[in-house]
């Protein structure tokens, strides 16, 4: 069986639903209305899954239900569950080196600071994974990193980020049946890169 997951990014709860940090979680809320899934939590399992199929491939969407810093705590089950190739791996998550609005995907590479990411590599023991970027801005001098991503948007921005939002649901599509490196052309070259 040839699996791609998509693994959106952000914290659970209520109080993080509308942040910066959670446009990987938003993102999969798109896709759940768009396909009409059906998320399960599997027994003792730190993660929500939720399936659908393109042509010949089957796609996982996951969402961990650990805290960021500990996302990447539900691969090491996933892999073993569905034998997935890092090369497999959609990671959708925040960059403050985007302007907001915008989207760049990239396979492989650093972390930039995003512990997600940091988390991820260290259980996976590899960075080749594929990144959906949505970009997030910077903070302004006077806030910090942690009260800029973990803030909530004002309506402008939101209006941004949804846009984002939405450019990023179809790439992590395309991304399932074409080649990364064709995918990438196409939304890093719109001017999506910021």
């Amino acid at each position: 069986m040839n699996y791609h997951s998509i693994i959106g990014l952000g914290n659970p709860g209520e109080r993080y639903q509308k942040t910066r940090h959670n446009v990987g979680f938003l993102t999969l809320d798109l896709l759940q209305k768009r396909f009409d899934l059906v998320w399960k939590k599997p027994f003792c399992r730190n993660y929500k899954i939720a399936r659908s199929k393109i042509s010949d491939t089957s796609i996982l969407y996951i969402q961990p239900l650990t805290y960021m810093n500990n996302s990447g705590q539900v691969l090491p089950h996933l892999i073993k569950r569905y034998q997935l190739a890092p090369e497999h791996i959609c990671i959708i998550c925040d960059n403050m080196d985007l302007t907001p609005g915008t989207i760049r995907i990239k396979q492989g590479g650093g972390t930039a600071g995003h512990n997600g990411l940091k988390s991820l590599i260290g259980f996976l023991g590899s960075n080749a994974f594929i990144r959906v970027y949505i970009g997030i801005g910077r903070p302004s001098q006077s806030q910090s990193v942690v009260d800029h991503v973990l803030g909530v948007p004002d309506a402008e921005e939101m209006s941004l980020l949804e846009n984002a939002i939405e450019k990023a649901a179809d790439a992590v599509m395309k991304l399932a049946e074409n080649l990364p490196e064709k995918v990438m052309n196409e939304y890093n070259r719109k001017g999506n890169s910021g």
